[in-house]
């Protein structure tokens, strides 16, 4: 696994690695543990798809922390509030602002 991108997001590290032929996966892992593999977020058939949605994904990230809810997996979460999965509002293209309306 090749890493073709990486971006700081709050105080983890959000990877955009190479899995195979037209396979690339967005990923978070804190930075304590560099070692470690990290928590799949998404998988991409594009690079560049891959690069926007690592970006994006840590305005979402940092809207979804704003309302109280942290990562879990691959779903943001908060106790007694329905889950949002992450995958999905990155292929919607879920804007943080349309984000924060239905958190």
């Amino acid at each position: 696994m090749t890493i073709r991108h990486s971006i700081t997001c709050d105080s983890s590290d959000v990877l955009v690695r190479e899995t195979g032929p037209q396979s690339y996966e967005v990923s978070i892992q804190a930075q304590v543990n560099p070692l470690g593999k990290g928590n799949v977020i998404e998988t991409f058939i594009r690079l560049e798809e891959a690069i926007v949605a690592a970006e994006h994904f840590c305005k979402l990230y940092s809207t979804a922390k704003e309302q109280g809810y942290h990562l879990e997996g691959a779903y943001f979460v908060k106790v007694d509030k329905p889950k949002h999965h992450v995958g999905q509002l990155l292929q919607e293209r879920k804007s943080p602002d349309a984000l924060a309306l239905i958190l």
